[in-house]
């Protein structure tokens, strides 16, 4: 399944979906993006969220060295 990667913009065959995007006028969608770009930005893919999570970008508790 190929994605575009919402922070660099380039298409990628291994999306990792980082947050639920909530839109007031119509429900809503994933977020996704590429391997480099995620590690990089430290944000935590949309399943190693908490139990009860809302769907926000959540950010790595320590940033890869």
């Amino acid at each position: 399944m190929t994605k575009t990667c919402r922070e660099c913009g380039e298409d990628t065959d291994e999306p990792i979906a980082v947050a639920l995007e909530h839109v007031a006028s119509t429900g809503g969608r994933v977020v996704y993006l590429c391997q480099l770009c995620r590690f990089v930005l430290g944000i935590v893919p949309l399943d190693q969220h908490p139990a009860g999570s809302d769907g926000r970008v959540r950010y790595e508790e320590e940033m890869p060295a």
